[in-house]
């Protein structure tokens, strides 16, 4: 019974049918543990942005098979922990468990002290570089891929699917290091978290039991809703703060606002990707440490129907904030008061509240939002007076964020002089160049788009017409093919050789970086198992 509902879960988990196949799985874990279907329940809750629960999966899974001493359960278990960990935006913990995850393919002893999670430098930040990875893998001089002519098919098979799941842990792992050297020094996802290699789930050391799946409904393919009319109906209490949590993290998923910035010592600029505005629409308050954008009537910043206030890491100069409306994204120019690289762009706590999503995507854990929550002073749910979730959920999302985001600022002493000192920014910059490009010729007549000079030979890209919100899903699909392409950019000249002579003499089934070897070998075709070669 319990083998047949764990097919069926992992049949719909993989036609995307997400909460269908948490509930199948969960059934199936309910009459017995198995760690494949724990790693497969992982992806359905990573699916849908629960990211504690694919956590907590992935460390079930891996308890699991250290118990019962499975090599392979093992490396699968450490993999999907790396990529979840990626998608929380831990990127140095990612890249420790998909090293870990190499390690066991490669026959390490399980318990093996390499000392991983220990390389970090002055500052806690781990220490470990893409190069570094890049430089071992051309240094080693070994095929990425093994084929085996062995008669055993198992043993083939066996070493086609290790060869591949270490392609893939090797691969996160430059993805997971590369993520991490665009981040900010003392960056939180520069800074190692884990201490056990096989840690004890959460949910055995006691702590609250995941939110049952029926909480959660996926009706669309790639598409999350959370669904409130099954979440525990107690009006006090834990269920209560629960229920707030799954109705607020169901609005954030559909309303969020993309947001990326960047900085150097003296100022940033940070983009929020908001289509179709226009500079009559919004209006923008500069204060010390925030930065408040309001829709006039009529608008709306996305689908979000609130003001929207961003609360800054650092101080900045009101008066010399400046903010450019374009067709696809709000620009905003602020001026550091103290000059100096920030660890991040916003103040502790302040990314529960402001609907903001910073790429990779990051969600709010249940935990940490209803603590979050309950540290502002508000005990029990009824004190938040919101009004009915059913009738209008976006009024009740904007009640919400108002009421914890003015909390926030009170605790946080940036409202010790309300609307002191707070100029309305009346009009845009004449032109983003100006302010960040002052050395640059070209220029922008007003609604222009924002055209670069360029050398590039397909000439010059509108920048204001890139949507970068890539699913990150999307990336394990390609992720294997950018990470040789990586590898061959930025190769010596011999491993490139290499390279081309084992991947063409073969027609694509061998790759080496060792041109020592390459040079005195000829290569076969040596298509996959199943398959026979054809000549056209």
């Amino acid at each position: 019974m319990a083998a047949s509902l764990a097919d069926d879960g992992v049949a719909a988990v993989k036609a995307g049918k997400y909460a269908e196949g948490i509930q199948k799985l969960t059934e199936a874990l309910d009459e017995r543990a198995a760690p494949l279907w724990h790693i497969e329940r992982s992806k359905a809750y990573l699916r849908t942005s629960q990211f504690d629960l694919a956590l907590q999966d992935a460390e079930s899974a891996l308890h699991i098979s250290f118990d019962r001493a499975n090599r392979q359960h093992m490396a699968e278990a450490q993999l999907r922990r790396a990529i979840t960990l990626f998608r929380m935006g831990r990127f140095a913990d990612a890249d420790i468990c998909a090293f870990w995850a190499t390690r066991l393919i490669d026959g390490a002893k399980a318990m093996e002290d390499d000392g991983q999670q220990h390389q970090v430098d002055s500052n806690g930040d781990y220490a470990v570089r893409a190069k570094d990875l890049q430089d071992k893998i051309s240094t080693d001089g070994k095929p990425l891929f093994k084929a085996s002519r062995e008669n055993n098919l198992a043993e083939a098979t066996r070493q086609t699917a290790e060869t591949r799941l270490k392609n893939q842990a090797l691969s996160w792992r430059l993805q997971a290091l590369t993520q991490m050297e665009k981040l900010p020094v003392g960056a939180d996802g520069r800074k190692p978290h884990l201490v056990e290699k096989y840690p004890v789930p959460s949910v055995i050391k006691g702590l609250p039991p995941p939110t049952p799946p029926s909480t959660v409904e996926v009706t669309d393919v790639g598409s999350e809703n959370v669904s409130t009319t099954n979440v525990a109906s107690s009006t006090s209490g834990h269920g209560a703060w629960e229920k707030i949590w799954a109705q607020y993290h169901e609005v954030y998923t559909q309303q969020k606002i993309r947001c990326s910035f960047y900085q150097t010592d003296t100022s940033l600029t940070v983009d929020l990707f908001l289509k179709n505005l226009t500079p009559a629409q919004v209006a923008v308050n500069s204060m010390t440490q925030a930065i408040k954008i309001t829709p006039a009537e009529g608008a709306s910043l996305g689908t979000y129907s609130g003001a929207m206030v961003l609360m800054l890491h650092g101080e900045i100069n009101p008066q010399a904030t400046k903010y450019n409306v374009k067709s696809m994204k709000i620009e905003l120019i602020l001026q550091k008061k103290t000059a100096g690289k920030w660890p991040a762009l916003r103040c502790d706590d302040a990314e529960i509240v402001d609907n903001l999503s910073i790429s990779p995507s990051q969600g709010t854990f249940a935990s940490r939002f209803i603590g979050f929550v309950m540290t502002l002073g508000y005990e029990d749910p009824k004190e938040l007076e919101l009004p009915d979730f059913d009738s209008d959920p976006s009024a009740w999302y904007a009640v919400l964020l108002g009421k914890l985001q003015s909390k926030l600022l009170e605790r946080s002493g940036l409202l010790s002089a309300p609307d002191a000192d707070v100029p309305m920014i009346d009009k845009p910059a004449e032109t983003a160049t100006s302010v960040l490009d002052q050395d640059m010729s070209t220029t922008m007549s007003s609604g222009s788009t924002s055209v670069y000079p360029t050398s590039s030979r397909k000439g010059p890209i509108n920048w204001d017409s890139i949507d970068d919100d890539e699913d990150e899903e999307d990336v394990s699909k390609k992720d294997v093919n950018s990470f040789f392409q990586q590898i061959y950019k930025d190769a010596d000249e011999d491993t490139k050789r290499a390279m081309m002579k084992s991947f063409v003499e073969s027609n694509g089934t061998a790759l080496s970086t060792s041109w020592s070897d390459a040079k005195r070998k000829s290569y076969e075709t040596q298509p996959p198992n199943g398959t026979e070669v054809k000549k056209w």
